[in-house]
């Protein structure tokens, strides 16, 4: 980094273990305990990033920070306090603040943050994009939406809330033969009993030849449902219908004419593999951390892809530089949670695993050793790139026999 870093903290512990934490990061530090003593610092030296405490002895941190700002290129500022309210935290921020820090200190977070100032990450060009997924069940979803474009047959859209059910029947529509007629959304849930049929005459009437998409319409009442099925044989309209709910409520006769291209998409948690990539699509510029991801990956995601976009929404309007970190997470993501659905998915992956390689004759099965290598070679080569490729570092995180570690890797 080569940098100098002013320091202005009067509590002496704190100033060196901060100046610990810049060395670390190969940048001069440079400590003043006082408000003026760091205004005068900054008139004799040029400084790359500075760290300032508001509680300083002879003025406010942010006396300083108002200062800092008049000069010609003002440094970025990183703000620490002890006592923090929301007027100081608003203030640092209209100063100019970069970043606010609550004593006591995770200097775990500062260090990310100096490097996030210093480093940030490259961000390459995305191409637009309406649906991501890379993982099994999303890539079968994409193949029957890929069918369902190529023609005007109905289309049954399932799946829990917020999973982009909408999304998907936009992007059929988008690029179908009908894609210059108009969809039309008819939920019934937004009329009264008494008004619910009329308002489907009307959608009905409205939409044409182009394509009607009759939300969730498993809640649908048994009249409703009739008074659509009498209707049926009269429509010019192609029709998507969607469902979060299980569809035993719906009558025979009218799924089977709602459903004959079926589209299912997967909870969120059941497609972790999916979440850097949906992530970066929601936040612009900015870029994740490894551990703002890994929070995000414990997530269970109840609102699935709805709640990730609000959730990296948030990160990127608090985020003031590249790198989102944990704490730019909001805090319904940040706080340790209950984990089980990861390792939910990791059996149900691992079932898949086995049934596809134990099934046949019992004489060609795999040897139990054999499975069990491929499992344990898959988890060290994730983890070692965990410790940036470094034995030694993994086998002392992992309380691992180091010679056996290195046995293991040059087996591989």
């Amino acid at each position: 980094m080569n940098a100098s870093i002013l320091i202005i903290e009067d509590e002496y512990a704190l100033a060196a273990a901060l100046s610990t934490l810049v060395r670390r990061l190969d940048a001069t530090p440079v400590v003043a305990a006082s408000g003026q003593g760091g205004i005068d610092k900054l008139g004799s030296q040029n400084f790359a990033l500075i760290i300032l405490d508001v509680g300083l002895p002879d003025m406010s941190g942010l006396k300083v920070l108002e200062k800092i700002q008049t000069l010609p290129k003002p440094p970025p500022v990183l703000v620490i306090t002890a006592h923090g309210t929301l007027d100081t935290a608003l203030e640092a921020r209209r100063l100019g603040a970069r970043e606010y820090f609550l004593k006591p200190l995770n200097l775990a977070d500062l260090q990310r943050t100096i490097r996030g100032v210093f480093m940030p990450a490259k961000v390459e060009a995305l191409t637009h994009t309406n649906m991501i997924g890379s993982s099994e069940p999303m890539q079968r979803a994409f193949a029957i939406i890929a069918q369902a474009s190529g023609n005007d047959a109905p289309v049954l859209l399932m799946g829990p809330p917020g999973s982009g059910k909408s999304i998907a029947a936009e992007v059929i529509h988008r690029h179908s033969a009908l894609a210059s007629e108009p969809l039309i959304i008819y939920r019934a849930d937004e009329w009264s009993a008494d008004r619910a049929e009329a308002a489907l005459d009307e959608v009905i009437s409205k939409v044409g030849k182009g394509v009607l998409f009759l939300d969730e319409i498993s809640t649908w009442s048994k009249p409703l449902q009739a008074a659509l099925m009498h209707r049926m044989s009269d429509l010019k309209a192609r029709l998507f219908s969607a469902s979060s709910h299980d569809l035993s409520a719906v009558r025979e006769d009218l799924f089977y004419s709602l459903a004959v291209l079926q589209v299912t998409l997967p909870p969120l948690a059941e497609r972790t593999g999916d979440i850097a990539a949906l992530a970066a699509s929601f936040v612009g510029e900015h870029v994740l951390s490894a551990e703002a991801l890994a929070v995000l990956k414990a997530h269970a995601w109840p609102g699935n892809v709805r709640e990730l976009k609000a959730a990296m929404i948030h990160a990127a309007a608090v985020c003031n530089y590249s790198t989102i970190l944990p704490h730019h997470l909001p805090v319904s993501l940040a706080k340790v949670e209950d984990s089980n659905h990861l390792e939910e998915a990791m059996k149900r992956s691992l079932g898949t695993w086995l049934d596809q390689k134990t099934t046949g004759a019992d004489e060609r099965m795999p040897a139990y050793d054999d499975l069990l290598e491929t499992v344990e070679t898959s988890m060290l080569e994730t983890l070692l790139k965990r410790f940036e490729g470094k034995p030694t570092r993994l086998a002392a995180a992992m309380k691992m026999n180091r010679a056996t570690l290195r046995r293991k890797l040059r087996e591989e």
